[in-house]
C-alpha cells in the first residue's frame, strides 16, 4: 500500500502490499467514500522514521480543488535536505464528489539517491473508460545516467469500488467512521502495474501523541493478503492522517497549514 521512497522505497498501499498474496478477488467490495472530506489548499508535514525511532526524512502532502477534480500531490526528501527538492514526488488527480482516480504521475529522482545507472524514474498513467468498464494505462520511463531513455506500458482492466494506490491517505479520510465498519475494496498501483482487493476495518478510538500535537482518533486496519498495516486518523474534521505505520516506515504528523485540522 502507500510505500513512499525517501532514499529508500516506501509508498501507502504500495509498500503495504509488497510479498504478499492479495486479498482474494472474489471478496464483495464496495465504494467505501462516505462523504469527500478534503479541504482545497490544506497541507500537511511528516516527519518519516523507522522502527527503531531513527529520523529518515519528510513527507508533504497538499490538496487543491481544480475545477471538478481534486489534485493530491506528495513530496518526500530525505533528512537534511531541501523539502522542496523533492527526490520522490507524486501526483494524482480524482473525482472532486467521489475520489475516483483519473490520473496521476511520479518522479523519482535516482540520481539524488545515487543509486545505480539511472538518473531519473517516471511514471504517468490514466484511467481510460472502456466498453466492459475502465482500464489503468501506465508508462514507465528510465532515464539511464547515460544513452538514450526507455519506455515501456502495462494496461489493466480495473475491477469495480476501485481507486488508485497513491490516493490512500486522502480516500481513507471518507470513511463512515463508527466501530466496526469492516468493507473490501479494489486498490490500484499503478507502479506495480496490479490491482489488489483491500480490507479495511475501524478497529477502535484512541488518543496519539504526535510532533503536531495529541489527537483523539480512529484506529484503522488496513490488509492485503496476511499483511496489516496502521493508520491513524484524526476523530475531528477534516479528519487527516495523524500517523501511519506501513510496516516499514512510520509517518507521524509533524505541521499542518491548516487551522481546523490543529491539535486539541
Amino acid at each position: 500500500m502507500p510505500r513512499y521512497i525517501v532514499g529508500w522505497l516506501l509508498l501507502p498501499l504500495a509498500a503495504f502490499g509488497a510479498g504478499c498474496a492479495a486479498a482474494s478477488p472474489a471478496a464483495e467490495t464496495t465504494d467505501i467514500v462516505a462523504q469527500v472530506r478534503l479541504v482545497d489548499g490544506e497541507s500537511y508535514t511528516y516527519e518519516l522514521s523507522n522502527a527503531e525511532g531513527d529520523l529518515l526524512g519528510t513527507g508533504v502532502l497538499s490538496t487543491s480543488l481544480e475545477g471538478d477534480r481534486y489534485v493530491l500531490e506528495q513530496r518526500y526528501s530525505r533528512v537534511g535536505d531541501d523539502p522542496s527538492s523533492a527526490i520522490d514526488s507524486i501526483r494524482v488527480e480524482v473525482d472532486a464528489a467521489t475520489l475516483r482516480p483519473r490520473a496521476g504521475d511520479r518522479v523519482i529522482d535516482r540520481a539524488a539517491l545515487a543509486s545505480g545507472d539511472l538518473r531519473a524514474e517516471s511514471y504517468a498513467w490514466e484511467y481510460v473508460p472502456t466498453e466492459d468498464g475502465t482500464e489503468l494505462q501506465v508508462t514507465r520511463t528510465l532515464e539511464p545516467l547515460d544513452g538514450d531513455p526507455r519506455s515501456s506500458t502495462d494496461e489493466v482492466e480495473v475491477r469495480d469500488h476501485y481507486y488508485d494506490n497513491e490516493s490512500s491517505l486522502w480516500v481513507w479520510r471518507g470513511l463512515p467512521f463508527a466501530v466496526d465498519f469492516d468493507e473490501h475494496y479494489v486498490s490500484a498501483n499503478p507502479m506495480e502495474g496490479n490491482q489488489q482487493t483491500v480490507n479495511i476495518r475501524i478497529a477502535q478510538q484512541e488518543t496519539v501523541d504526535v510532533p503536531a500535537g495529541t489527537f483523539e482518533t480512529w484506529r484503522i486496519l488496513v490488509r492485503t493478503g496476511r499483511a496489516v498495516r496502521t493508520a491513524w486518523i484524526n476523530a475531528e474534521a477534516p479528519h487527516q492522517i495523524v500517523q501511519w505505520d506501513n510496516g516499514n516506515e512510520i509517518f507521524r504528523l509533524q505541521e499542518s497549514s491548516n487551522a481546523r485540522a490543529a491539535a486539541r
